[in-house]
Parts: C-alpha cells; sequence; structure tokens
C-alpha cells in the first residue's frame, strides 16, 4: 500500500515542476547560481535525476510486476549514466522547437499502454533539460559570472537563453 502511495506522489510531483520554472525566488536564485557556477553541482543534479528514476523503476516494478515494460526505460538510464552523454541530450533537447517534440511524444508515451515507464522518464529528462542551464551561461566568462553573482535576477533572462 505504501508503495503505491508512493508511486503515486511520484508521478503527481511532475504537476508542480511547471512552477518552479524561470522562478525568481531566492531559492531558485540559488539553484541558478549554483548550476551556472559549478560543473561539480550539475554533474549531482544529474545523477539526483538519475537516482529519481531508479526510484520511479523500482516503484513501478513493485506495483505492476512486470519487468519487460522496463527495458527501454532502462536503456534510456544507462546511457545517461555518464554525465558527458547527460549534458548532450540536455543540450540536444535546448535547441529550437525539439524540447516541444519531445514533450509531445512524452505525453502520447504515457498514454499508450505498456510505454508508462518509458514516458516518464522521457518526461524526467525533458524537466532535466528545461531546468539546466543553457551553454551561452556555462560558457561565460568569470567577470560575466561575478556580474551574476552581484545581480542574480539579470541571470534568469540569460539561463533559459536557449
Amino acid at each position: 500500500m505504501l508503495i503505491t502511495i508512493l508511486y503515486m506522489l511520484y508521478t503527481l510531483a511532475y504537476a508542480v515542476l511547471p512552477f518552479l520554472y524561470k522562478g525568481k525566488r531566492t531559492a531558485m536564485l540559488q539553484f541558478y547560481l549554483r548550476m551556472t557556477w559549478s560543473r561539480s553541482f550539475r554533474k549531482c543534479y544529474a545523477l539526483a535525476m538519475l537516482a529519481s528514476l531508479m526510484v520511479f523503476h523500482f516503484y513501478h516494478l513493485n506495483v505492476f510486476g512486470n519487468v519487460y515494460e522496463l527495458a527501454l526505460s532502462s536503456l534510456v538510464c544507462l546511457s545517461l549514466c555518464s554525465h558527458r552523454n547527460t549534458e548532450r541530450v540536455f543540450d540536444f533537447l535546448q535547441r529550437k522547437h525539439r524540447l516541444f517534440w519531445a514533450a509531445m511524444a512524452t505525453i502520447i508515451l504515457l498514454f499508450v499502454p505498456h510505454t508508462l515507464p518509458l514516458g516518464i522518464t522521457v518526461a524526467t529528462v525533458v524537466f532535466g533539460a528545461v531546468f539546466y542551464p543553457s551553454q551561452t551561461v556555462r560558457k561565460t566568462s568569470s567577470d560575466k559570472l561575478k556580474e551574476y553573482l552581484e545581480s542574480p535576477h539579470s541571470l534568469v533572462v540569460d539561463y533559459h537563453k536557449w
């Protein structure tokens, strides 16, 4: 019973994430600054995303008991173990119109029978790409980063400039 409740809460968490997008509260500004400034924080972010996917796989396996549904999703998770691959996927999704089509594919996968785990995995990667800093912010000079530290509100516009 507890696993079923946790499974439902995990899937409902995706309804909360859009409210954090482009947030200007201090917690989100600190998150943006840390993601911009620290490569190790970005690695930790990718590993936390992967850990949450592994927890979802555990919940799904306990609720439904079908191992075969998890095969494609597990392959996607296996490819995301490398931080370099994860950054490539995020950069690919942050290009023009690709995030939209990935989100549409996610919605389709969520409603097709036996592809729910793959849909949740793709949704997690899409949300991961949305909250990941753009290449322009990651490759800025140290002077610009110091400017972001002085006025963090200017970072929000550049952070999502894909």
